[in-house]
């Protein structure tokens, strides 16, 4: 993946993907692009907002359908960013989740694009712009379209509708995720970059370079996503894991659960005898614990139904990946 801001003075396009270990056993790869509107006054923290949220959710999510918790996740960022900009601030957001069976599903709301390279490194637009030259143009001409005109967007609250749908027969396929500045030079030349590159982090370097090198009058941003980048990773315990990159950095989390340490006992470790177990331990330690909380005026914390997960993106009064 990969960004730049252009002549533009910041930048408020997010790009992001990651690769999440689920309690249920079961992974999923995904990749994102969110567009903050140059015309509100909290486009890139809300592009940084509806990024967040809408990993955080499929992060959490507790239901079993992909399709599930993609909705949620989308419906959830749009809901944030309405509530924390009260419509001072909204972005487009496009997603692409891929699990380990070889499913593909998207989440759109917007004029970010995602196109689906085939094994002849041929594009093929599987999204629709939500501007007014999109929803008009004939099926096919939509990938020349370029009309800023939002119908809908991430963060205008009660209408949107947002386009979440799986994508047929993509396993050997391989994706590309862009904001407007980044296809704007038209799918001719987008087209030529994806016949001439190797790999995903070519085509992203060469897009990247060609859209400032002919002065693209806006943000940047790309991100390549392929179901071959998916990698067995060896449990850490039972929880989610959670590897997240932006295009300058990775972080790697853990979320609840217990470690596979934890859950293994010492050979050596003597049997615990019925009055030191731990249970009548916690018994005998809580009243004191409670007495020292009524005593310093504290509240007993309370114990959250599902895992919790924040991420924030940027930082505040600056808009940066």
């Amino acid at each position: 993946m990969g960004t730049v801001k252009g002549p533009r003075p910041d930048n408020q396009d997010r790009a992001a993907g990651g690769h999440l270990s689920l309690p249920t056993g079961e992974s999923l790869l995904f990749g994102l692009i969110c567009d903050g509107m140059g015309g509100m006054t909290k486009g890139g923290e809300a592009a940084s907002c509806a990024a967040a949220t809408f990993i955080s959710r499929i992060a959490t999510s507790s239901t079993s359908s992909v399709r599930g918790a993609v909705s949620d996740a989308l419906a959830a960022a749009n809901h944030e960013v309405y509530r924390r900009f009260k419509g001072a601030g909204g972005t487009t957001l496009t997603a692409l989740v891929l699990t380990a069976g070889g499913e593909s599903w998207v989440a759109h709301v917007g004029d970010s694009r995602l196109y689906e390279i085939g094994s002849d490194k041929a594009l093929r637009l599987a999204t629709r712009d939500d501007t007014i030259g999109g929803q008009l143009a004939p099926t096919g001409a939509a990938d020349e379209t370029l009309d800023n005109r939002l119908l809908q967007f991430v963060g205008m609250g009660q209408g949107v509708e947002p386009h979440v749908f799986r994508l047929q027969k993509s396993a050997r396929s391989s994706f590309l995720i862009t904001s407007d500045g980044a296809h704007s030079i038209g799918k001719r030349d987008l087209e030529g970059i994806s016949r001439s590159s190797a790999n995903g982090a070519e085509v992203v370097r060469k897009l990247i370079y060609v859209a400032e090198a002919v002065g693209v009058e806006d943000n940047s941003s790309a991100v390549t996503i392929s179901p071959s980048d998916f990698e067995v990773i060896r449990p850490f315990g039972t929880g989610t894991e959670v590897t997240l990159w932006s295009p300058t950095d990775k972080l790697e989390m853990w979320l609840g659960g217990t470690t596979a340490r934890e859950n293994r006992r010492p050979a050596d470790s003597k049997a615990v005898e019925p009055d030191e177990s731990p249970k009548k331990k916690s018994a005998r330690a809580k009243p004191r614990a409670e007495k020292k909380a009524a005593k310093l005026g504290e509240e007993k914390p309370a114990t959250p139904e599902k895992p919790q997960l924040n991420i924030e993106f940027g930082s505040k009064g600056k808009d940066r990946q």
